[in-house]
């Protein structure tokens, strides 16, 4: 089985910092200790063997409580201090990004990473970040509670599926073009006389015109061996969507409504790809798992970690609605209490935490867990014990052992890569 991390990060500001301070999340002590205690938890990651870490994209955050203004930057950052996780997005927001230098970046971050890149993408929903990050694409950010959901979804779905294709053709393809609504790629009648483009990459121009680009590096993996991953996910269309392009949504919700709504419908998709998959697989899952000595400290830790974050700033944006059952009116509670009742969080003893999570397991034919790390606000130190006790006790008590995958790099690379020569 993989397990993935998902990693904010949030500022390493403690409570009553974050109480007490104004615009934590500008103040660089607390943004270098949010840098020395999240590159301690992926280290122990990698060697506990963890298949990756991916960080989100989100602006403006001087409230401290999120602070990852570009993942793929993020990713740099931590590839340079590992060798063996693999390292991606959760996610990059396309609607308010230039897929163009997205991809680029992306595949740079694959040699960079010596093949160890993921690319995960998202539509957005702070609404801040998107309308100003994405003005000139006239973007819009799309959540669970807004009054305009329907409008604003749409818009965002059509920026969403041109970038995407925009990137997607420009990582397959060695000289492309595209032509839709918001993007051209190139421009119409770009000059491009040069002679070195007409020996070396004569695809490129027809007579003096621009036809065609072209990024490099592209990326060191076979793109087609490229991990594409859309998570937050609990829509049945974006369910399907990511079925039919054989990417990996990441489901939200613990409840079981909600959890087989969104696995029925990848798999009735799934299936018109490969007959021979079965309900559950490709499909991964979202989870706060926090393991200690007691059900009580493990309870405390994991509140004043992600319990933390998610009720001090994500139940603004409609989170708790992932976690309403079926027929439930008025306001979903805004507590640790409620995330861990609800099944979202599984915090505890080895013993209970591997009681919840193998019924989990089993009844969703789960692949892929990414536990949501409350590193920032919560105890770093009772974080990477839980991390331990996780891999060490818990997954052996029920039969889990860790999958990491491996790259599959492009045939042209013929000599070994940056980091096996000499430096």
């Amino acid at each position: 089985m993989r397990f993935g991390a998902f990693l904010l990060p949030a500022s390493a500001a403690k409570h009553d910092e974050l109480k007490n301070e104004k615009y934590p999340g500008a103040n660089p002590t607390y943004y270098q200790r949010t840098l020395n205690e999240h590159a301690r938890v992926i280290k122990q990651l990698e060697d506990l063997g963890f298949d990756f870490v991916a960080f989100s994209e989100h602006h403006f955050h001087l409230e401290g409580l999120e602070i990852s203004n570009n993942p793929i930057l993020l990713g740099a950052w931590a590839a340079g201090f590992t060798k063996r996780i693999r390292i991606g997005q959760m996610a990059t927001v396309l609607p308010a990004r230039n897929p163009i230098l997205v991809a680029e970046d992306l595949a740079m971050l694959d040699h960079f990473s010596e093949g160890r890149m993921f690319a995960g993408f998202a539509r957005g929903y702070q609404s801040r970040h998107v309308t100003t990050i994405g003005q000139k694409n006239g973007a819009v950010a799309t959540f669970a509670t807004d009054p305009d959901y329907a409008t604003n979804d749409a818009r965002n779905r059509e920026l969403f599926q041109e970038a995407y294709d925009v990137i997607k053709g420009l990582l397959n393809n060695t000289t492309f073009s595209y032509k839709g609504k918001h993007w051209q790629v190139p421009p119409d009648n770009v000059k491009w006389d040069h002679p070195k483009t007409k020996l070396l990459a004569p695809d490129m121009v027809e007579g003096d015109i621009l036809k065609k680009i072209g990024i490099a590096p592209n990326t060191l993996q076979d793109p087609s061996t490229i991990e594409v991953m859309v998570p937050f996910t609990l829509s049945p269309n974006t369910m399907r969507w990511s079925a039919q392009e054989g990417a990996w949504p990441i489901v939200f919700s613990p409840i079981d409504e909600i959890l087989r709504s969104c696995l029925d419908a990848y798999h009735s998709e799934a299936v018109k790809r490969d007959p021979n998959i079965k309900w559950g697989q490709n499909v991964g899952h979202f989870r706060d798992i926090v393991v200690a000595d007691t059900d009580e400290e493990a309870f405390n830790i994991g509140k004043d970690a992600l319990g933390y974050i998610w009720t001090g700033w994500h139940d603004h944006f409609g989170f708790n609605e992932a976690l309403r059952r079926p027929g439930e009116t008025g306001p979903i509670p805004n507590t640790y209490e409620s995330m861990v009742d609800r099944g979202y969080a599984i915090c505890g003893t080895v013993d209970t935490v591997a009681r919840k999570l193998e019924k989990a397991i089993t009844t969703y034919g789960m692949e892929m867990l990414v536990p949501w790390i409350g590193v920032g606000p919560g105890p770093v130190d009772k974080l990477l014990r839980s991390n331990e006790l996780l891999v060490e006790k818990v997954l052996p008590k029920i039969g889990i052992k860790l999958e990491q995958r491996k790259p599959t790099f492009r045939k042209e690379l013929r000599e070994p890569t940056w980091r096996d020569r000499p430096l």
